[in-house]
């Protein structure tokens, strides 16, 4: 590719970057720009080449920012699966590369976050119409009440939106895991890869059944331990609860 091609597309992304730092709100003002690059240019070179990676990895971070500016009501579809093809396109070049794996599992994770936030809103629907105070229980009751509120939980793992989300959230939790342990593994860590795999290893226990999803949040706190003991890094206020 030209050095004319790529320092416009390059200088696409840094408007579009300097816009959203002071206007979040502006991501649909920036789609047609982007979809004037996403339908012409497909990342297929099959050699390592640091120059084109330079360019590459930011271009993609950036339209995937874009692409799920609005992640609770499903994001830009078609920007976000372009998003994705690049970058495992790009994995088979750079098969070690911490930012690409964690640019995969973000956009895994930000793909679940429709189902997650309809799941939220259908739970928090369901226990404000069941919180009445009433007479004090019995134990017996209490237990028979906590008996089926638990088998209740594990009904609603079948309806369609805790299925998606699982779906989804099962490769965000292998790709930022590869991610982390790469970047381990290079003295790349930080507490900000480690928030975000914390995130999808919650999410994904809060969609599973309990027979498994321990672990999952087990995973969830040890990430979060480790980017809490890095130097000057400070977990986000949702995830110190």
């Amino acid at each position: 590719m030209d050095d004319n091609t790529v320092r416009n597309f390059m200088s696409t992304a840094e408007l579009i970057s300097a816009t959203l730092d002071v206007a979040p709100e502006s991501w649909r003002d920036h789609l047609q720009a982007i979809r004037n690059i996403t339908s012409s240019l497909e990342l297929l070179h099959t050699n390592p080449d640091e120059q084109e990676r330079q360019w590459q990895l930011p271009l993609v971070a950036m339209f995937q920012r874009v692409a799920y500016a609005d992640a609770d009501n499903g994001g830009v579809p078609d920007i976000a699966n372009w998003c994705l093809r690049q970058t495992l396109t790009l994995l088979q070049v750079y098969p070690e590369d911490v930012d690409l794996l964690a640019l995969v599992g973000r956009n895994w994770l930000m793909r679940a976050q429709r189902s997650l936030a309809r799941i939220h809103q259908a739970e928090g629907n369901g226990s404000s119409s069941g919180a009445s105070q009433g007479p004090q229980l019995s134990s017996s009751e209490e237990q028979r009440q906590a008996t089926s509120a638990t088998l209740e939980a594990e009904d609603r793992l079948h309806l369609p939106d805790y299925v998606e989300a699982r779906g989804i959230l099962l490769p965000a939790v292998e790709y930022l895991k590869y991610a982390v342990d790469a970047a381990r593994a290079q003295g790349k860590l930080t507490g900000s890869l480690l928030s975000t795999a914390a995130e999808a290893y919650m999410s994904l226990g809060n969609v599973s059944s309990t027979r498994i999803n321990e672990q999952y949040f087990h995973e969830a706190l040890v990430c979060l331990r480790r980017a809490n003991e890095i130097p000057e890094y400070r977990l986000s206020p949702h995830l110190q609860q």
